[in-house]
């Protein structure tokens, strides 16, 4: 009897399904509903859809009951949540968003309901955020409220990140690190900047000014710093999230060591200075170098993650330059042969048509180079983007005034030779024919 009655009361009396309509900026674009892959303690990974602050959540509840059954609730909701749970308070989280909307009041189910809602411009100032100290975590919660037999509670979790100003520049990063008393190791270190965003590249370099211990190789690491709590009862947790070898080997004094880490293949989050007055993310450059006994030196420095906007057109990653070549140029074609009745007037500006056609195969061999130049994105010396484009409209002013002279030759030969003036009298004493008779 007991397994009866147990059984009655856990079977679920309907199913609740959940469906999303893409968000206002997702219809813009022409697609669907962005998402989102993330790894949970299980390091399983999960698919979740991707919104954004003041984005529009809305969709349709479908509730089926047990087909040839039929349902009581007392009404029907959803709830959107937005929560923060520390790992030293696991199952008490903290709310720091609700919203509610009703769908269905009481009543009965017999057959499948569709139920439309809708939570229009929804504040959400925290990004989702999944981490050892603590979580930032959002849901739909669909609740079917029944009497003795169980409520139906459903959650639907779905991912936010949100867009951060982008900081100012900043001068560049420069600190010194010395070791031991008499000065074993000195060295300089810098860096080009301290606020990168996610898909940036760190780049600096390293001097050595003084080298007094047999170094072994040396690293660089990206470390995140939790901070749950506040005071006395503050709790910080450290992890190695990225780690990249930049040296191997015994450096030698005077020598520089160049810096450039990718920050694209790691898994990081924005810096959060104060989530809910609960939890603090920092992150850290560390410079770690290991010497042959294995003991370990490092010198950490403070940086600043943000997401930049995607929309910002100026922040959008540059295409991939191509390599420098050289520019090949298409030989210029054979003029034609020009007509015997052309061959005096060609005889005549013979020097001219020479140097015109030198001149405009100068200025297209300039005009062709400064354009492939300006399409590889480099800069050719002396100023060969506006050197080539004054040679191209120069060799294009030579090329009309070549083509204007075979139409002047043409045109003279059609009105005939020109007239032949007048002779001047012969001298006297000399015979017109000039055989010297009289």
């Amino acid at each position: 009897m007991n397994k009866l009655f147990g059984g009655l009361v856990g079977a679920t009396p309907c199913t609740v399904q959940l469906e999303l309509r893409p968000s206002a900026g997702a219809t813009a674009a022409g697609g669907s509903q962005p998402t989102v892959t993330v790894k949970n303690k299980r390091d399983e990974v999960e698919t979740m859809p991707l919104f954004a602050n003041k984005d529009t959540i809305s969709g349709e509840v479908k509730v089926t009951p047990i087909p040839g059954r039929r349902t009581e609730h007392q009404g029907i909701r959803i709830q959107l949540l937005g929560e923060v749970e520390l790992a030293s308070e696991r199952g008490h989280p903290h709310q720091f968003l609700s919203l509610v909307r009703d769908l269905a009041p009481p009543g009965d189910l017999t057959t499948q309901a569709s139920l439309p809602f809708e939570f229009g411009s929804v504040e959400m100032q925290y990004e989702s955020y999944r981490g050892a100290q603590a979580q930032v975590r959002y849901l739909l919660r669909v609740t079917v409220a029944r009497g003795m037999g169980g409520s139906v509670v459903k959650d639907h979790a779905f991912w936010v990140r949100n867009t951060q100003e982008v900081p100012p520049p900043g001068p560049p990063i420069k600190m010194e690190m010395e070791v031991g008393i008499e000065d074993c190791l000195h060295i300089e270190f810098e860096y080009d900047r301290g606020a990168y965003h996610m898909q940036d590249t760190v780049l600096g370099r390293i001097h050595f000014l003084l080298v007094r211990i047999k170094l072994k190789h040396m690293e660089l690491e990206i470390r995140r710093r939790e901070t749950s709590g506040a005071g006395a009862a503050a709790k910080s947790e450290s992890e190695t999230v990225a780690k990249y070898e930049i040296m191997d080997g015994a450096p030698v004094r005077g020598e520089c060591i160049p810096i450039r880490l990718s920050l694209r293949p790691y898994d990081l989050s924005p810096s959060y200075a104060n989530v809910f007055n609960k939890f603090s993310v920092r992150y850290f450059i560390n410079l770690v170098l290991v010497d042959e006994e294995d003991r370990r030196y490092f010198k950490q420095q403070e940086i600043t993650l943000y997401r930049r906007p995607e929309e910002d057109p100026q922040l959008r990653p540059r295409a991939a330059r191509l390599p420098r070549r050289m520019p090949s140029l298409t030989p210029s074609p054979t003029p034609p042969a020009a007509s015997p009745a052309a061959a005096p007037a060609a005889g005549a500006n013979g020097g001219a048509v020479a140097a015109a056609g030198a001149a405009a195969q100068r200025g297209g061999a300039s005009a062709a180079a400064g354009e492939v130049a300006a399409a590889e994105g480099h800069l050719m010396p002396g100023g060969a983007a506006s050197v080539g484009a004054d040679a191209a409209g120069a060799a294009a002013a030579e090329q009309r005034q070549l083509e204007a002279q075979p139409a002047a030759v043409q045109q003279q030969e059609e009105k005939g030779p020109p007239l032949a003036l007048p002779a001047e009298p012969p001298a006297t004493g000399a015979s017109p024919l000039g055989d010297g008779t009289s």
